[in-house]
């Protein structure tokens, strides 16, 4: 597919220019900080060098008082506490972190998460019901809740307070509840929005951590649940998710977790090299597995239990069930691609709805990011059953798939989620209505050229300016992933010396340039051999430059995101 590049203007490369000189910088690595935001010597020192402190402080929260007061209350006259959490990692993770941490300052807590099959999303009646029959006195929801009005009603009429901890976007009111904590909350004068709900979660430990002796310890050293939770709900890994994340990540290497220490055994993870990529594709897609086909229970006790054996039993229980998850998502994707190709109209919309009664809900979510990917247009998958729809939305950049749902609610039973990613429910006979209005919305909203995938260049630069020095200085903008991706240079007019396909449907290329050569590798990239064999012999590449690591021995390459051939 076509890509657009998108390079930095002139005034960035001024800017790019006068950091280099005052940090004493490669040219290269001071026009990635510029591409990120970063434009002064102390926004680069902070930016550099994450530390706690630079955490907002959690009073700052709406309701965060309120939410305190309530759970000191708890303590002070012995209340049973329950968790409602959810089933994603976000859900699983923050669920852990209050469990641990209401059980360190003296309290009795149980928890419930929602069955993604036969529940949905969010707080349950069931889950009301299971904390009533446990003689709570108190609910506290993580990662879910701020859209529940109806459940916390029906949780004041069975004589239970709620503290609601959410990340979501709220609807036009907010829920009934003794405190509700969630930054997006229209009223909210947090000065960051974009918390995980396992950061609205830990920063409601850490409010509460103030008034209970020895709580901050143990708020403190689950810093690797935050990690985790914060990069596997693709949430922007900037300002306080940057620290959050930079020092769980420490954690994680060194985690006295059993939990994540069969978990990462299982996945085949170093902990010592454990990183935001292998949260992204190893541990986090395991922790998923149960919820996306059924409990998610499972993993809340797989990060909760103390002993060893037990650990290692419910790791491989999850890998088990992350390859039946992946054999089902590669059977929904091919089916979803076969009916793009199908459709005659594909072309002409811009826009990706599709559904059917043989897909898994549990998986739909994941394939919708897949397709949003591969054709660049925000998609939305639904799994029929019974007369009724479950769908999973995912947004490409430039478009708020929440802002799209909002026009669109007309035609839903309920939807939530944000900008980014969301889920819907609505009736069978509504799917074409629903349809037509998401494609009506991403019409007024993107133009075809939106539609092209655009790969943004941090800086363009010779060959010779790819050394180790460079790659040095990129580690320490760790960790990647979304808000803060890996940088991503251009390099132009390189002879191209060989090219062949490897492995599966994967690029291989060796180019040079002023005495310079380099291997380069494009996953899933082979369908461009046939454009470089016509070519003049010349390539123009965007790629990360990386490390590779190869029986023992260690060497630079390129890791392509676009090829494009010079004829002459």
């Amino acid at each position: 597919m076509r890509r657009r590049w998108k390079l930095p203007d002139d005034a960035a490369v001024e800017r790019a220019r006068e950091l280099s000189g005052l940090l004493d910088v490669p040219r290269a690595f001071a026009s990635v900080l510029v591409s990120h935001g970063v434009s002064t010597v102390e926004e680069a020192r902070g930016f550099l060098n994450p530390d706690l402190s630079m955490l907002f402080d959690s009073t700052l929260l709406p309701d965060i008082e309120p939410a305190s007061d309530r759970l000191r209350a708890a303590i002070d006259g012995h209340e049973r506490v329950f968790v409602c959490g959810d089933y994603d990692v976000d859900g699983i993770t923050s669920t852990v972190l209050v469990k641990k941490c209401l059980e360190a300052a003296g309290l009795e807590v149980d928890f419930y998460v929602p069955n993604r099959l036969t529940e949905g999303y969010g707080l349950s009646e069931a889950g009301v019901g299971a904390a009533k029959d446990w003689n709570a006195g108190l609910i506290i929801t993580v990662d879910s809740g701020i859209t529940g009005h109806d459940q916390i009603r029906f949780a004041r009429d069975k004589g239970l307070d709620v503290i609601v901890t959410d990340h979501h976007e709220p609807q036009d009111s907010l829920p009934e509840a003794i405190a509700v904590v969630d930054p997006k909350r229209k009223d909210s004068s947090y000065p960051y929005k974009h918390l995980a709900g396992v950061g609205v979660a830990y920063k409601v430990m850490t409010a509460l951590a103030r008034e209970v002796k020895d709580l901050a310890h143990t708020v403190d050293e689950n810093l690797d649940l935050v990690a985790v939770g914060t990069v596997a709900d693709i949430v922007p890994l900037t300002s306080e998710n940057r620290v959050l994340t930079a020092f769980g990540l420490r954690q994680l290497r060194e985690t006295r977790n059993p939990g994540f220490k069969a978990l990462m055994k299982i996945a085949g993870v170093e902990p010592a090299e454990a990183g935001a990529s292998h949260i992204g594709f190893a541990l986090g897609p395991r922790l998923n597995a149960a919820g996306r086909l059924g409990d998610a229970a499972v993993g809340v006790e797989l990060l909760t239990t103390d002993d060893e054996k037990t650990a290692m039993a419910i790791a491989r229980k999850l890998d088990g069930e992350n390859k039946e998850r992946r054999n089902l998502e590669a059977g929904v994707f091919d089916d979803a691609k076969r009916m793009l190709v199908e459709s005659a109209d594909l072309d002409s919309r811009r826009s990706v709805v599709l559904w059917s009664s043989e897909w898994h809900p549990g998986v739909i979510g994941i394939v919708a990011s897949h397709i949003a990917r591969e054709y660049n247009r925000p998609t939305v998958l639904l799994s029929v059953s019974n007369g009724s729809c479950k769908g999973s939305g995912r947004s490409i950049p430039g478009f708020d798939l929440h802002a799209a749902l909002v026009e669109c609610r007309g035609s839903l039973d309920s939807f939530g989620g944000h900008r980014h990613a969301a889920g819907v429910s609505l009736a069978e006979g509504r799917l074409e209505e629903f349809r037509d209005c998401v494609e009506e919305a991403v019409s007024a909203s993107l133009s075809p050229e939106d539609l092209v995938p655009e790969v943004e260049i941090d800086a363009l630069v010779s060959l010779d300016e790819c050394n180790y020095d460079l790659v040095k200085h990129m580690k320490q903008m760790a960790p990647f992933g979304a808000g803060n991706r890996e940088p991503v240079f251009g390099t132009r007019n390189m002879k191209l010396i060989a090219a062949r396909s490897v492995g599966k449907n994967h690029l291989k290329l060796t180019v040079t340039q002023g005495g310079n050569s380099m291997d380069a590798i494009g996953f899933g990239m082979a369908g461009a051999l046939a454009d470089l064999r016509e070519g003049g012999g010349m390539v123009t590449l965007a790629y990360v430059l990386e490390e590779n690591h190869w029986r023992g021995e260690t060497s630079l390459q390129l890791r392509l995101k676009d090829v494009q051939p010079e004829y002459y």
